[in-house]
Parts: C-alpha cells; structure tokens; sequence
C-alpha cells in the first residue's frame, strides 16, 4: 500500500505542475508534455456464497509522462512510465501480493540529418518499487527488489521516424548495465553476475521500435520493442516487447488490454527436468509472458 501511495502523491504533484505551468511563457513552446494517469480497481465480494469461491480485491496505478523537445534539427524525447497493482484473495486477514510492478525511463536525443534519418543517442533504465516473493521450498523467498534487479541500456545509433507514428534505431554502440545491489541476490548470482557482484557489464549491439497509432475512434494500440545481443554472444538476444491496447469510453474511463514478453538468457525463470530417473531439475532461461486487461479511471493531461 505504501507503494500505491506513493504513486498517488506522484499524481498530486504533477496536477500542481501542471497548474503552475498555465503561467508559464510562451518562449517554452518548443516542449510538448503529456501525463497520462490511470487508476484501475476491481472486487468480488461473496458471503455464504454456495458455488464456492473466493472474495477478492485489486488496485493498480499507472503513470505516463512525456516531456518532449523539438527545435530546428534537435529532438529530445523522454518518458517516464510507472505501474504499481496489488492483489488479496480470501479474507481480510490474508496478505496483499503485488502484480504490476515496474519503473521506466527512457531520454533520446536524436539530431536529423534527412527528412526521415536522425543520428541518436539512447538512454533506458528499468527497475521496480518493491520485492518480489515466489514460494520456494514451502517458503517465501525473496527474489527481486529495488535495483535488484535494474538494467540500465545506453545507445548511439541510427534511427528513421515515420511521422508521430514509428521510429526504429539500430544501435550498433550499445552497453547493457545489470544491477543486483541486493546482497543476499548478489550473491547468489541472481540476473547474471557473477556471484558477490552488484553489477555486470556488456557490450553489444541494440535494435528498439515504437509504434502507436489510433487504430479506430477511440481505439489506440501501441508496440515497443527492445532487442539487445552482446558482442561476444550475438546469438543469443534478449527481448522485451510490450503491446497495449487502449480503448476510450468516455474522457475519463478507459478499458485496456496489454502484454509483455521477456527473454533473457540470464534470468533462470523455467524449471526444466535434467534427469527423468532421480527427477533432478534446474532452471533455466524461459520465456516470461505478462498479460493484463483493465477497466477505470483515466486522467490526461
């Protein structure tokens, strides 16, 4: 909860940003700002209920902001998006557990050399607000937190943008940071460092796309990928992909449905049998797969 309120308080501030920003000149022009906040619930509430079941209550909050910069050749574009949603089933004495959880930060500067092409630099940190349990040998384990993990991605490549609607950038200068600063995770050698490490470090090569697009009235779908191999293993990629689609019902009502794919080949998400006669098992790169659809409050400004 404290998690959640912490997103509100974000919520509150940017609405008194935005009332001093009515003030402000008109020489800062050249930004165009966006927030986007969304507040999504839902409950099921039985008593004596004779098909079964259980009684459940669920709270997300998600945020998006962009500040973006345009003036002559020079573009600068930066986001910042966050989410944040617990889950309790049963009675009111069972815990909350969390599932949405992410922070992103993205900033490119891009300097156009023709109409379509751009020279660009990219910068994309990603981390999380709380710990992540899973229940490991009949017991709760700790297996993610705050900047255990956080991946930090810095490019410099070549993008081609295609209105407001697609831009892709191959960057074939590019580092991938992970970050473990947990010492328990670190030194287990949790997301791929080396046991005891906080950090690892790679380089290698980058492709990133965006897409959005309002599909129909009312309807806007948005894609955004990330493709990152390192130099001294190019065949193996890490991806992430993230679709949304959003639906407007009304100026303040939204329903959407988003996914997330995830490959890495040093996460260790899949249990895999080694030997089928002793049953000894390991685990091993999988692929992760998020979906969600929500309903609620939807605030733009």
């Amino acid at each position: 909860m404290k998690k959640l309120s912490l997103i509100v308080a974000i919520i509150f501030s940017v609405l008194q940003l935005k009332a001093q920003n009515d003030t402000i000149p008109a020489d800062t022009s050249y930004w165009t700002k966006e927030a986007v906040i969304n507040l999504n619930f839902s409950q099921v509430s039985l008593t004596n209920w004779a098909g079964g079941g259980q009684s459940s209550i669920s709270i997300t909050g998600l945020t998006n902001f962009k500040a973006d910069y345009e003036k002559g050749k020079n573009l600068w574009a930066n986001r910042l998006d966050m989410a944040y949603g617990i889950l309790r089933q049963g009675d009111e004495d069972q815990p909350f557990i969390k599932t949405d959880d992410n922070i992103i930060l993205t900033s490119r500067y891009s300097r156009k050399m023709t109409q379509n092409w751009f020279a660009s630099a990219l910068v994309d940190f990603r981390t999380q607000f709380a710990e992540g349990v899973e229940e490991i040998d009949g017991r709760d384990s700790v297996i993610s937190k705050f900047m255990a993990p956080g991946f930090l991605l810095a490019n410099i490549g070549i993008t081609y943008k295609y209105k407001k609607i697609f831009n892709a950038t191959l960057s074939p200068l590019s580092s991938k940071t992970t970050f473990v600063l947990d010492d328990s995770l670190s030194s287990s050698g949790a997301y791929g460092v080396e046991a005891g490490d906080k950090y690892r470090f790679q380089g290698g090569v980058n492709f990133a796309s965006a897409f959005n697009k309002t599909i129909v009235e009312n309807v806007t779908f948005s894609s955004n990928l990330n493709l990152f191999a390192a130099y001294e293993e190019l065949a193996e990629i890490d991806v992430n992909w993230e679709n949304t689609l959003v639906f407007k019902v009304n100026k303040f009502i939204n329903a959407t449905f988003s996914t997330q794919l995830i490959y890495d080949e040093d996460i260790k998400s899949k249990e895999i049998v080694v030997n089928e006669t002793t049953g000894d098992t390991r685990l091993a790169p999988g692929v992760q797969f998020k979906s969600a659809i929500a309903i609620g409050f939807s605030l733009k400004i």
